[in-house]
């Protein structure tokens, strides 16, 4: 899939055991720093995500030592030139159609119609934070340091972080964190709501955050689906309007083979098994 890394391998791979997906970013050795052919590889895995009937839940993680340092700032990243360049009206055209590009990746993989969870651990970074923002919720390690550090590299963050952590943390966080640009700690970025759980280890993380994504995947597919619509129609429109899209949102799975299934099982105190259908 895409561009491989220096071990031969997908820089970003998707796999599925059972409902859940997984989005790996696999460039350990340099700490999955973002470089323009990571993204469109990223780009690859989430069509197989979304293409991908059998997923009900999908995870973001990273490899090694990292979930994502950041900006890959190293010459062998394609973006470096364009932004050290000389500078020129084609030079900043180019810029601009390479930001909304990656823009739209993200945008894809915050839409997925599976929820999603970001995996975090060691360092999770400018656009790395940003990667991670697009995911419904996260969960980290408790040494995971977090922070968006443009400011103090001259440019502005701009591949949705200004837009996604405010909504997350609120007005006044976001802008400390962008304005900064220092690191914080988990146990902070817990306090600001920006991840939902921090576990004392990675293993620790993994064997959680599993467990969650388990708990999701063995739901209704079709009503999981639905909230999460729901949630991301939500988003900039009068309460009316969605409350209107919510109700026609509901009425669109009623009634489903699901629902038969779900009442049977509550009245019999079990477990139900799901089809999305």
């Amino acid at each position: 899939m895409g561009e491989n890394n220096q071990n031969g391998k997908s820089l970003v791979t998707y796999q599925r055991e059972d409902h859940v997906g997984f989005i790996t970013l696999n460039r350990a050795e340099k700490r999955n720093a973002m470089s323009l052919r990571l993204w469109d590889s990223l780009n690859e895995a989430i069509s197989s995500a979304e293409e991908d009937p059998e997923s009900r839940v999908v995870v973001l993680r990273g490899e090694g030592k990292s979930f994502c340092a950041g900006l890959d700032l190293s010459p062998e990243n394609d973006l470096i030139p364009m932004v050290t360049g000389t500078p020129s009206a084609n030079q900043k055209i180019a810029f601009y159609k390479v930001v909304k590009r990656i823009q739209g990746y993200h945008n894809r993989l915050e839409k997925l119609s599976q929820p999603s969870i970001a995996f975090l651990h060691g360092h999770c970074l400018g656009a790395g934070l940003e990667l991670a923002l697009c995911c419904d919720f996260r969960i980290c390690s408790a040494e995971t340091v977090f922070g968006l550090p443009e400011a103090t590299l001259a440019i502005i963050t701009d591949v949705g972080g200004l837009q996604r952590l405010p909504r997350v943390v609120g007005q006044g966080h976001a802008r400390e964190i962008a304005f900064r640009g220092h690191r914080f700690e988990a146990r902070h970025a817990l306090a600001i709501n920006l991840v939902n759980h921090v576990y004392p280890d990675q293993e620790t993380m993994n064997i959680e955050g599993m467990k969650m994504a388990m708990e999701i995947a063995a739901n209704p597919p079709l009503a999981v689906q639905g909230a999460k619509d729901v949630f991301l129609y939500n988003q900039g429109v009068p309460i009316d309007r969605a409350l209107d899209f919510n109700a026609a949102r509901s009425s669109m799975i009623m009634p489903s083979e699901d629902i038969f299934e779900a009442f049977s099982a509550y009245m019999q105190k079990k477990k139900g098994n799901f089809k999305g259908a």
